[in-house]
């Protein structure tokens, strides 16, 4: 495998939000999704302090999260990760090689990379290696989602497996927050082929409809993964760990 696609390329969540607001839109085709873990990072974010790595950042859009809760807000990806639009990273770098001195930060963010990668240990590692004693790990696992990225898409990981992982790196878990569930599941199915549908030249006839749409599934889905939410059939699940020494 190349270095180019052994890194914290960004997948499920930062296709889903970036230039997402994680307002309250409804008929935007990702707001479901943008809302699953915009709601996760602010139960977790009260964690984060001091200087914080986002490792896979794209743009960034999840840097509002944390202001206010981290002193400073730095980011890493590939030189040619989609997700960076106009932003530019601190630095380009592999999830697994990070330019930083040992112990540099006090929380390093990961979303949606551990999927991509063929030794997600070695992600782990070297967050460990570039966090301060008793430092934050917030680190995103995915469950259950589609296949994308094909043939790049290795893994997907239990609380419990995640929780595995983190001890034999040295951290110890301190929260897990789950990411939707089954409910949310089949309405981003839905809402991803309502916006397969809204393509083209038939767009200038789709595109109400769609969005109308668009508000009555997400809305409803919401609604049916909070009344019928099942810890067992998640998303993902965002785990917060602390470097052990």
């Amino acid at each position: 495998m190349s270095d180019a696609r052994a890194t914290a390329t960004p997948g499920f969540w930062r296709r889903l939000t970036t230039g997402g607001s994680g307002r309250f839109t409804p008929w935007k085709f990702n707001w479901l999704a943008n809302h699953k873990i915009v709601v996760a990072l602010m139960g977790v974010r009260h964690h984060a302090r001091g200087e914080l790595l986002d490792v896979g950042c794209g743009s960034k859009p999840f840097a509002r999260i944390f202001a206010g809760h981290v002193s400073r807000y730095r980011g890493t990806d590939l030189a040619a990760s989609r997700y960076l639009g106009d932003a530019r990273p601190d630095a380009f770098a592999r999830a697994e090689a990070q330019p930083f001195r040992d112990h540099s930060f006090d929380t390093v963010l990961g979303l949606s990379m551990l999927t991509y990668l063929p030794e997600p240990g070695r992600m782990i590692a070297e967050a460990h290696r570039v966090l301060r004693p008793g430092g934050v790990l917030i680190l995103e696992f995915t469950q259950m989602v589609p296949l994308h990225d094909e043939p790049h898409d290795y893994f997907r990981f239990t609380r419990f497996g995640a929780e595995h992982l983190l001890r034999l790196a040295g951290f110890e878990p301190l929260e897990v927050v789950p990411v939707g569930g089954l409910w949310a599941r089949v309405g981003l199915s839905a809402i991803a082929a309502l916006n397969r549908i809204n393509r083209g030249p038939t767009r200038v006839l789709t595109e109400i409809p769609v969005r109308l749409l668009y508000i009555v599934l997400q809305l409803g889905f919401e609604l049916l993964d909070w009344l019928f939410f099942d810890p067992r059939e998640v998303l993902a699940n965002v785990v917060v760990a602390r470097k052990r020494g």
